[in-house]
């Protein structure tokens, strides 16, 4: 039972964790703020101190709305200005902000200490290069990881730093209209609609409705081959994200096969903030091969540029592993900030680019940011186009603004005014609109102009239904739709189908997936991770397409134990590489398949002796304890605890069960020191235990030094040694010089606060050891309900 003194000294320790307020008495006002942690996120430990960030803020234009409006006249087909594009320096003086806004956030940045050399200013944006301990102070805030619950197979680690809110002082508020890395967390996807499946190249015939090729393309939609001659000025620009790489000799063989007369055509690459197209990278590009090939097909003699922008997102680095500092840009801002620097003659007359992400995964300010960057493409004679998204109208209807209510979710870039947002059909006599074809109504932009006859119409037709779930005001999507579905691509030099179910397939052997359990295994226990990574894409995909990523009564029992090893493989990897929200995923697709163990008379003949089933779920028990996570927890032990009294056993004689359950018990009761003689004795169970207690371990250390440096102004380095759980006074001064601590007279310094500048030292060495020690579990569990 938790006493009544614990818990008051407890809710000192949450509320002393509040970033204060400046000492000087500034007024700081609130920029941009979010109601929780986004869908489909979980919060870490706070983010390394030392870290550099790249940060981008943009200041408020001058004259926005009537930038807005010219843009509008000289795309409307009949005004006036008509085509009458703006040059960039026009674009520029027209988007500018004001001298003294851009003086005044220069000078503030520079009396918060930012290098003068790390600050560039460019038309209304300024960046600038700052340590995490140094962006936490300019901007009132507490930066973390983020880790993203789930991730596509082959996708790798994902977790960003960021934080929920920040703000700036009262004085240089009005100038401010949004900083970046911060909010935004988001995480743009490719448009390919359907995933691809192998197929052979004779299987595919002269069928227009089951195999699409560039030349169905032209027939369909009159594409003639009007002989246009070279241009400089008419180039082609397909944006690349994600990591997906443009093979030649693959465009080169695709347009030997279905496009001969077209078998010179050519496109070069242009690197953004060290993009690459590496050539024997193993991993599937569909996308990139999609786009290239019949872009550059169909649009011959158009000069083609593949612009290859890095910003993935980071991965979850390995323990003592550094982050990496250019892992944290943004892709959008990064790919039309080069292209709006480029003289007029080197930008491209269209960019086309594949990729998106639901709207309400974008804060509102960045995505009308990003508009108004397009916009200004648009200005120059750039013609922007984005897929409309392939998750239907009705993809994820739920919103994440705090309140839960079920809406339509629109697709971003897409939902941009200055951009046309194309979507997709299927079949031929007649071509219809495909069921995953991204549409609705924007819920951040009003409904522009050139839409208002078409839409009014539609919204007349349609009535009341579903008018609680879309913004009958906002801006439409798509613009226009083009086939979608059954496009026939070649990537790594086989053939494939983007989409449709009724083809022919190669299908894996049950040997064939034997065969690539024995290769996993073999590539796990040699730590061969990359390996793993490309055997894992190959044996879930011979999986998919025997359907067996889930059992089910057909389901052969040898295929159950093939799918079941290779899943667990999986789980193992993820745990090994420290990548907790893939780990999650795996442990979650394995569940149909430990329900079958648990039901042993439904299993039939399933072999369960290479069952890792105990380990796994211990391991899921120790990473929702290191996340604090407690109600999962004890959910899943009580099933547990059911299941083995069934049985006549105790849920503690499994020690890959008792591991979790007795740091738990250890942790209740705040006994930190058992916690760390268990994490360091021979009781660990096994190599991946070990690497889950140092995280949990590095979570309540991270806690205990969080609220520390809050709390009192210093503590000598040989408490601090016992107090944060460290092997010696050395690791004392590395852990302290990564949180950016003074060191001074054997002492640490943390940031002085009025309040604890007040406090003895008696005062702070009786709390830290009536406090701390005691209330770090307790804290976690409060801060919700403080």
């Amino acid at each position: 039972m938790v006493n009544f003194a614990s818990l008051v000294g407890c809710l000192s320790l949450v509320a002393s964790c509040v970033l204060p307020a400046a000492a000087t008495g500034t007024e700081y006002v609130v920029v941009e703020q979010l109601p929780g942690v986004p869908d489909g996120w979980t919060k870490g430990e706070p983010a390394l101190r030392s870290k550099l960030m790249r940060f981008k803020l943009a200041l408020n234009q001058e004259k926005p709305a009537d930038f807005e409006q010219r843009v509008v006249d000289l795309s409307t087909p009949g005004h006036e200005d008509y085509g009458r594009h703006m040059s960039r320096e026009v674009v520029r003086d027209f988007v500018r902000p004001s001298d003294q806004g851009t003086e005044k956030v220069v000078a503030w940045l520079e009396g918060e200490h930012v290098p003068a050399d790390s600050i560039d200013v460019h038309g209304n944006w300024v960046e600038f290069t700052v340590p995490v301990a140094q962006a936490e102070s300019i901007l009132r805030t507490r930066f973390y990881r983020f880790y993203q619950k789930k991730s596509e197979d082959g996708e790798p680690r994902r977790a960003v730093v960021r934080t929920l809110a920040y703000s700036v002082p009262g004085s240089i508020y009005p100038y401010v209209y949004m900083v970046q890395p911060t909010t935004r967390f988001g995480g743009l996807a490719s448009q390919v609609s359907v995933q691809p499946i192998i197929i052979a190249a004779e299987d595919v015939d002269g069928d227009c409705e089951a195999n699409v090729t560039p030349d169905c393309l032209r027939e369909l939609y009159q594409i003639d081959d009007t002989d246009i001659q070279p241009d400089k000025r008419n180039v082609l620009g397909i944006s690349g994200y994600l990591d997906q790489y443009a093979r030649y000799g693959d465009f080169e063989d695709f347009l030997h096969k279905f496009a001969p007369d077209r078998a010179d055509a050519n496109f070069t690459t242009v690197s953004i903030n060290g993009g690459c197209n590496l050539q024997n990278d193993t991993k599937d590009s569909g996308e990139a091969s999609l786009d290239i090939q019949y872009a550059f097909s169909l649009a011959y003699k158009a000069l083609g540029v593949y612009y290859s922008t890095a910003g993935r997102g980071p991965f979850v680095p390995q323990v003592g592993q550094d982050e990496t500092t250019d892992a944290e840009n943004e892709p959008y801002l990064d790919q039309l900030h080069y292209l709006l620097r480029l003289p007029d003659h080197e930008l491209p007359a269209v960019l086309s680019t594949s990729y998106g992400e639901n709207e309400q995964s974008v804060p509102e300010k960045y995505a009308h940011t990003v508009c108004n960057l397009f916009a200004q493409l648009g200005a120059r004679g750039v013609s922007v186009i984005f897929s409309s998204g392939d998750g239907g109208a009705g993809d994820n209807c739920i919103s994440n603004d705090g309140t839960n209510t079920t809406v339509f979710q629109p697709t971003f870039p897409a939902n941009c005014p200055f951009v046309t947002a194309v979507g997709g059909t299927y079949g031929i006599e007649p071509e219809k609109g495909i069921s995953f074809s991204g549409g609705g109504f924007s819920q951040y932009f009003s409904r522009p102009a050139y839409q208002e006859a078409s839409v009014s119409g539609y919204l007349d037709k349609i009535g009341n239904t579903f008018e609680e779930m879309f913004n009958a005001g906002g801006r439409a999507i798509p613009d226009v739709a083009a086939q979608a579905i059954n496009f026939i691509i070649l990537d790594h030099g086989r053939y494939a189908k983007t989409g449709g179910t009724s083809l022919s397939v190669i299908m894996a052997s049950g040997a064939d997936i034997r065969s690539l359990v024995s290769e996993l295994q073999n590539a796990l226990n040699r730590h061969q991770f990359e390996a793993v990574s490309d055997l894992l894409s190959r044996a879930k995909r011979a999986l998919l397409l025997q359907n067996a990523l889930i059992p089910t009564p057909s389901t052969s029992p040898e295929l159950v134990s093939a799918a079941r090893e290779i899943l667990e493989v999986g789980a193992l990897a993820s745990i090994r590489q420290t990548d907790a929200p893939t780990f999650t995923r795996y442990y979650q697709q394995l569940q149909p398949f430990y329900d079958l163990e648990r039901d042993s008379t439904g299993a039939g003949k399933v072999d369960f002796k290479t069952s890792q089933r105990s380990k796994i779920t211990g391991l899921y028990l120790l990473l929702l304890l290191s996340m604090g996570d407690s109600t999962s927890f004890h959910t899943v032990l009580e099933g547990l605890v059911e299941e083995a009294s069934l049985k006549g056993k105790g849920v503690e004689d499994d020690p890959f069960i008792k591991y979790p359950v007795e740091l738990e018990r250890n942790l209740m009761e705040g006994s930190y020191d058992k916690v760390w003689r268990e994490t360091n004795s021979e009781r660990v169970p096994s190599e991946e235990f070990a690497l889950f207690s140092s995280v949990l371990v590095g979570t309540i250390r991270s806690e205990i030094a969080d609220c520390s440096e809050k709390a009192y102004p210093s503590l000598p380095i040989s408490n601090a040694k016992n107090l944060l759980f460290l092997e010696s006074e050395g690791a004392v001064i590395e852990f302290a010089q990564q949180r950016g601590w003074v060191l001074r007279d054997g002492r640490i310094y943390f940031p002085v606060e009025p309040e604890a500048a007040a406090r003895s030292e008696k005062d702070i060495l009786v709390a830290s050891g009536t406090i701390i020690e005691n209330a770090v579990g307790y804290a976690r569990e409060l801060e919700t309900i403080v």
